[in-house]
Protein backbone atom coordinates (compact mmCIF):
# COMPACT_ATOMS: atom_id res chain seq x y z
CA UNK A 1 0.00 0.00 0.00
CA UNK A 2 2.77 2.54 0.70
CA UNK A 3 4.31 1.73 -2.69
CA UNK A 4 1.00 2.38 -4.43
CA UNK A 5 0.69 5.70 -2.64
CA UNK A 6 4.25 6.49 -3.64
CA UNK A 7 3.42 5.87 -7.32
CA UNK A 8 0.37 8.13 -7.31
CA UNK A 9 0.87 11.32 -9.36
CA UNK A 10 1.55 14.50 -7.44
CA UNK A 11 -1.36 16.88 -7.02
CA UNK A 12 -1.68 19.38 -9.84
CA UNK A 13 -0.51 22.85 -8.82
CA UNK A 14 -2.48 25.88 -9.86
CA UNK A 15 -0.22 28.38 -11.63
CA UNK A 16 0.10 31.74 -10.01
CA UNK A 17 2.11 34.84 -10.77
CA UNK A 18 5.65 34.49 -9.48
CA UNK A 19 9.09 35.89 -9.79
CA UNK A 20 11.90 33.52 -10.63
CA UNK A 21 15.22 34.28 -8.97
CA UNK A 22 17.81 31.72 -10.21
CA UNK A 23 20.59 32.82 -7.80
CA UNK A 24 18.39 33.12 -4.69
CA UNK A 25 20.43 30.50 -2.87
CA UNK A 26 23.59 32.56 -3.33
CA UNK A 27 21.92 35.73 -2.06
CA UNK A 28 20.67 34.10 1.16
CA UNK A 29 22.90 33.19 4.07
CA UNK A 30 23.38 29.62 5.35
CA UNK A 31 20.64 30.07 7.98
CA UNK A 32 18.18 31.54 5.50
CA UNK A 33 18.25 28.85 2.84
CA UNK A 34 14.92 27.05 2.24
CA UNK A 35 14.37 23.68 3.90
CA UNK A 36 14.78 20.57 1.84
CA UNK A 37 11.79 19.07 0.16
CA UNK A 38 10.16 16.39 2.41
CA UNK A 39 10.13 13.85 -0.37
CA UNK A 40 13.92 14.07 -0.58
CA UNK A 41 14.51 13.09 3.09
CA UNK A 42 15.93 9.59 2.62
CA UNK A 43 16.23 8.89 6.35
CA UNK A 44 12.53 9.63 6.86
CA UNK A 45 11.55 7.33 4.05
CA UNK A 46 13.86 4.56 5.28
CA UNK A 47 12.39 4.86 8.80
CA UNK A 48 8.87 4.71 7.40
CA UNK A 49 9.73 1.63 5.29
CA UNK A 50 11.22 -0.07 8.36
CA UNK A 51 8.14 0.78 10.44
CA UNK A 52 5.79 -0.52 7.79
CA UNK A 53 7.65 -3.80 7.16
CA UNK A 54 7.83 -4.55 10.90
CA UNK A 55 4.14 -3.81 11.29
CA UNK A 56 3.22 -6.13 8.42
CA UNK A 57 5.49 -8.86 9.79
CA UNK A 58 3.91 -8.54 13.24
CA UNK A 59 0.43 -8.81 11.73
CA UNK A 60 1.34 -12.22 10.26
CA UNK A 61 1.67 -13.42 13.90
CA UNK A 62 4.97 -15.31 13.68
CA UNK A 63 5.27 -18.28 16.04
CA UNK A 64 8.01 -20.61 17.21
CA UNK A 65 7.04 -24.28 17.43
CA UNK A 66 8.63 -25.63 20.59
CA UNK A 67 10.06 -29.19 20.76
CA UNK A 68 7.42 -31.84 21.43
CA UNK A 69 7.06 -33.43 24.86
CA UNK A 70 5.83 -36.97 25.37
CA UNK A 71 4.28 -38.97 28.18
CA UNK A 72 3.14 -42.55 28.43
CA UNK A 73 -0.43 -43.38 29.36
CA UNK A 74 -1.81 -46.85 30.14
CA UNK A 75 -4.03 -48.56 27.59
CA UNK A 76 -5.21 -51.34 29.88
CA UNK A 77 -7.70 -51.33 32.75
CA UNK A 78 -7.17 -54.34 34.98
CA UNK A 79 -9.52 -55.48 37.75
CA UNK A 80 -8.54 -58.11 40.29
CA UNK A 81 -11.57 -60.07 41.51
CA UNK A 82 -10.67 -61.93 44.70
CA UNK A 83 -12.57 -64.51 46.70
CA UNK A 84 -12.62 -63.54 50.39
CA UNK A 85 -15.15 -66.14 51.55
CA UNK A 86 -14.75 -68.03 54.81
CA UNK A 87 -12.92 -70.90 53.09
CA UNK A 88 -9.96 -68.59 52.42
CA UNK A 89 -9.08 -68.97 56.09
CA UNK A 90 -8.22 -72.64 55.49
CA UNK A 91 -4.60 -73.28 56.42
CA UNK A 92 -3.65 -75.75 53.69
CA UNK A 93 -1.20 -73.73 51.60
CA UNK A 94 2.52 -74.43 51.75
CA UNK A 95 4.91 -71.48 51.90
CA UNK A 96 8.48 -71.37 50.58
CA UNK A 97 9.89 -72.82 53.79
CA UNK A 98 7.57 -75.80 53.87
CA UNK A 99 5.30 -74.37 56.55
CA UNK A 100 1.54 -74.03 56.44
CA UNK A 101 -0.20 -70.74 55.75
CA UNK A 102 -3.78 -69.78 55.00
CA UNK A 103 -5.11 -69.41 51.50
CA UNK A 104 -5.64 -65.72 52.18
CA UNK A 105 -1.99 -65.21 53.16
CA UNK A 106 -0.83 -66.97 50.00
CA UNK A 107 -3.25 -64.91 47.93
CA UNK A 108 -2.05 -61.62 49.41
CA UNK A 109 1.59 -62.48 48.76
CA UNK A 110 0.95 -63.44 45.12
CA UNK A 111 -1.30 -60.46 44.42
CA UNK A 112 1.20 -58.00 45.92
CA UNK A 113 3.94 -59.29 43.62
CA UNK A 114 1.59 -59.12 40.63
CA UNK A 115 0.59 -55.50 41.36
CA UNK A 116 4.18 -54.39 41.84
CA UNK A 117 5.02 -55.77 38.38
CA UNK A 118 2.13 -53.90 36.69
CA UNK A 119 3.44 -50.35 36.97
CA UNK A 120 1.69 -49.08 33.82
CA UNK A 121 -1.85 -50.43 34.34
CA UNK A 122 -4.90 -48.91 35.94
CA UNK A 123 -5.78 -51.53 38.54
CA UNK A 124 -8.97 -51.93 40.55
CA UNK A 125 -10.06 -54.44 43.16
CA UNK A 126 -13.34 -56.33 43.64
CA UNK A 127 -13.83 -58.65 46.62
CA UNK A 128 -16.63 -61.14 46.99
CA UNK A 129 -18.02 -63.63 49.46
CA UNK A 130 -21.77 -63.84 50.01
CA UNK A 131 -21.86 -60.38 48.41
CA UNK A 132 -19.55 -58.59 46.01
CA UNK A 133 -18.45 -54.99 46.19
CA UNK A 134 -15.62 -52.73 44.94
CA UNK A 135 -12.72 -52.55 47.37
CA UNK A 136 -10.45 -50.19 45.37
CA UNK A 137 -11.28 -48.11 42.26
CA UNK A 138 -9.37 -48.25 39.00
CA UNK A 139 -6.22 -46.22 39.52
CA UNK A 140 -2.48 -46.08 38.93
CA UNK A 141 -1.98 -45.37 42.63
CA UNK A 142 -0.70 -48.86 43.36
CA UNK A 143 0.56 -47.89 46.80
CA UNK A 144 -2.99 -47.42 48.04
CA UNK A 145 -4.01 -50.62 46.26
CA UNK A 146 -1.32 -52.60 48.08
CA UNK A 147 -2.58 -51.22 51.38
CA UNK A 148 -6.06 -52.45 50.52
CA UNK A 149 -4.71 -55.91 49.71
CA UNK A 150 -3.14 -56.03 53.18
CA UNK A 151 -6.58 -55.34 54.66
CA UNK A 152 -8.20 -58.44 53.15
CA UNK A 153 -9.72 -60.83 55.66
CA UNK A 154 -11.55 -64.15 55.17
CA UNK A 155 -15.36 -63.84 55.37
CA UNK A 156 -15.16 -60.01 55.27
CA UNK A 157 -17.85 -60.10 52.54
CA UNK A 158 -19.71 -63.07 53.95
CA UNK A 159 -18.93 -66.79 54.24
CA UNK A 160 -20.33 -67.99 50.89
CA UNK A 161 -19.29 -67.46 47.25
CA UNK A 162 -21.02 -65.28 44.63
CA UNK A 163 -19.07 -65.47 41.37
CA UNK A 164 -21.92 -64.09 39.24
CA UNK A 165 -22.35 -61.05 41.47
CA UNK A 166 -18.58 -60.47 41.42
CA UNK A 167 -18.57 -60.36 37.61
CA UNK A 168 -21.59 -58.07 37.63
CA UNK A 169 -19.82 -55.65 40.00
CA UNK A 170 -16.78 -55.74 37.77
CA UNK A 171 -18.77 -54.83 34.66
CA UNK A 172 -20.39 -52.01 36.62
CA UNK A 173 -16.98 -50.69 37.63
CA UNK A 174 -15.90 -50.58 33.98
CA UNK A 175 -19.10 -48.78 33.01
CA UNK A 176 -18.57 -46.14 35.69
CA UNK A 177 -15.08 -45.45 34.39
CA UNK A 178 -15.24 -45.02 30.58
CA UNK A 179 -12.27 -46.36 28.64
CA UNK A 180 -9.70 -43.57 28.29
CA UNK A 181 -9.05 -43.60 24.59
CA UNK A 182 -9.57 -45.84 21.59
CA UNK A 183 -8.12 -49.35 21.87
CA UNK A 184 -8.29 -49.44 25.68
CA UNK A 185 -8.16 -53.01 26.96
CA UNK A 186 -10.36 -54.26 29.81
CA UNK A 187 -8.94 -57.28 31.61
CA UNK A 188 -10.17 -59.17 34.68
CA UNK A 189 -8.31 -61.72 36.80
CA UNK A 190 -10.74 -63.70 38.94
CA UNK A 191 -9.61 -66.06 41.69
CA UNK A 192 -11.82 -68.34 43.74
CA UNK A 193 -11.55 -71.52 45.77
CA UNK A 194 -15.24 -72.40 45.79
CA UNK A 195 -18.43 -72.78 43.80
CA UNK A 196 -21.05 -70.17 43.13
CA UNK A 197 -23.53 -70.63 45.99
CA UNK A 198 -25.10 -67.22 46.68
CA UNK A 199 -25.17 -65.11 43.50
CA UNK A 200 -28.25 -63.04 42.78
CA UNK A 201 -26.98 -62.47 39.24
CA UNK A 202 -26.64 -65.80 37.39
CA UNK A 203 -23.13 -66.38 36.07
CA UNK A 204 -24.54 -66.91 32.54
CA UNK A 205 -25.99 -63.40 32.56
CA UNK A 206 -22.74 -61.98 33.97
CA UNK A 207 -20.80 -63.61 31.14
CA UNK A 208 -23.09 -62.01 28.54
CA UNK A 209 -22.64 -58.60 30.17
CA UNK A 210 -18.85 -59.04 30.16
CA UNK A 211 -18.84 -59.96 26.46
CA UNK A 212 -21.00 -56.93 25.69
CA UNK A 213 -18.50 -54.65 27.42
CA UNK A 214 -15.54 -56.38 25.66
CA UNK A 215 -14.05 -57.60 28.95
CA UNK A 216 -11.49 -60.42 28.89
CA UNK A 217 -11.61 -62.58 32.00
CA UNK A 218 -8.75 -64.80 33.17
CA UNK A 219 -9.80 -67.24 35.89
CA UNK A 220 -7.79 -69.00 38.59
CA UNK A 221 -8.98 -72.01 40.58
CA UNK A 222 -7.25 -72.92 43.82
CA UNK A 223 -8.35 -76.54 43.37
CA UNK A 224 -9.71 -78.58 40.50
CA UNK A 225 -13.45 -79.28 40.34
CA UNK A 226 -14.43 -81.41 43.32
CA UNK A 227 -17.34 -81.19 45.67
CA UNK A 228 -15.24 -79.16 48.08
CA UNK A 229 -13.13 -77.38 45.53
CA UNK A 230 -13.75 -74.61 43.02
CA UNK A 231 -16.09 -74.97 40.08
CA UNK A 232 -13.46 -75.41 37.38
CA UNK A 233 -16.10 -76.08 34.72
CA UNK A 234 -17.70 -72.68 35.30
CA UNK A 235 -14.33 -70.95 35.45
CA UNK A 236 -13.26 -72.58 32.18
CA UNK A 237 -16.45 -71.41 30.48
CA UNK A 238 -16.05 -67.85 31.79
CA UNK A 239 -12.52 -67.69 30.40
CA UNK A 240 -13.30 -69.30 27.04
CA UNK A 241 -16.41 -67.16 26.33
CA UNK A 242 -14.70 -63.88 27.17
CA UNK A 243 -11.35 -64.46 25.47
CA UNK A 244 -9.42 -65.17 28.67
CA UNK A 245 -7.42 -68.10 30.00
CA UNK A 246 -8.04 -70.64 32.77
CA UNK A 247 -5.40 -71.56 35.37
CA UNK A 248 -5.19 -73.98 38.28
CA UNK A 249 -3.08 -73.32 41.37
CA UNK A 250 -2.10 -76.25 43.56
CA UNK A 251 -1.92 -76.11 47.33
CA UNK A 252 1.26 -74.03 47.51
CA UNK A 253 2.01 -70.32 47.58
CA UNK A 254 4.66 -70.77 44.90
CA UNK A 255 2.17 -72.35 42.50
CA UNK A 256 -0.18 -69.40 42.95
CA UNK A 257 2.66 -66.94 42.37
CA UNK A 258 3.61 -68.77 39.18
CA UNK A 259 0.02 -68.44 37.92
CA UNK A 260 0.07 -64.69 38.46
CA UNK A 261 3.53 -64.48 36.90
CA UNK A 262 2.21 -66.33 33.85
CA UNK A 263 -0.69 -63.88 33.62
CA UNK A 264 1.83 -61.05 33.77
CA UNK A 265 3.64 -62.55 30.77
CA UNK A 266 0.55 -63.08 28.62
CA UNK A 267 -0.63 -59.51 29.27
CA UNK A 268 2.64 -57.62 28.72
CA UNK A 269 3.28 -53.94 29.32
CA UNK A 270 1.16 -51.85 26.99
CA UNK A 271 1.21 -48.06 26.91
CA UNK A 272 0.51 -45.31 24.41
CA UNK A 273 2.71 -42.27 23.88
CA UNK A 274 0.98 -38.92 23.87
CA UNK A 275 2.91 -36.00 22.41
CA UNK A 276 2.15 -32.34 22.55
CA UNK A 277 3.91 -29.05 21.92
CA UNK A 278 3.05 -25.41 22.22
CA UNK A 279 3.66 -22.42 20.00
CA UNK A 280 5.48 -19.41 21.41
CA UNK A 281 4.17 -16.17 19.84
CA UNK A 282 6.86 -13.87 18.43
CA UNK A 283 4.75 -10.99 17.09
CA UNK A 284 5.72 -8.78 20.04
CA UNK A 285 9.30 -8.40 18.76
CA UNK A 286 8.53 -6.96 15.28
CA UNK A 287 5.77 -4.90 16.88
CA UNK A 288 8.26 -3.34 19.29
CA UNK A 289 10.63 -2.71 16.38
CA UNK A 290 7.77 -1.05 14.47
CA UNK A 291 7.06 1.20 17.46
CA UNK A 292 10.76 2.08 17.55
CA UNK A 293 10.65 3.01 13.86
CA UNK A 294 7.56 5.12 14.48
CA UNK A 295 9.39 6.91 17.28
CA UNK A 296 12.27 7.73 14.91
CA UNK A 297 9.81 9.13 12.37
CA UNK A 298 8.19 11.35 15.00
CA UNK A 299 11.56 12.62 16.26
CA UNK A 300 12.71 13.35 12.71
CA UNK A 301 9.57 15.28 11.86
CA UNK A 302 9.79 17.30 15.09
CA UNK A 303 13.42 18.20 14.40
CA UNK A 304 12.59 19.26 10.87
CA UNK A 305 9.67 21.35 12.08
CA UNK A 306 11.85 22.98 14.73
CA UNK A 307 14.58 23.75 12.24
CA UNK A 308 12.05 25.15 9.76
CA UNK A 309 10.47 27.36 12.40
Amino acid sequence: MPLLIRLLPAPRLVHRDSVRVPNLANLLGPDQRPASVPGQDRFLWAAFAFFWCCLVFASTRPQLLMPASYREVPVRDLVLVLDVSASMATEDMQDGKGGRITRMAALQEAVRAFIEARKDDNIGLIVFGSQAYPFAPLSRDHRVLLERVDELKPAMAGPQTSIGDALGSTVKMFRNVPASGEGMERVVVLLTDGKDTSSVLPPEVAIRLARKEHVSIHTIALSEGTDEGSDSQLLRRIASETGGTFHIASQSARSLQEVYANLDRITPRKVRKLGWSYRQPLYCYPLLAALGGLGLIVLRLRRKRGGHD
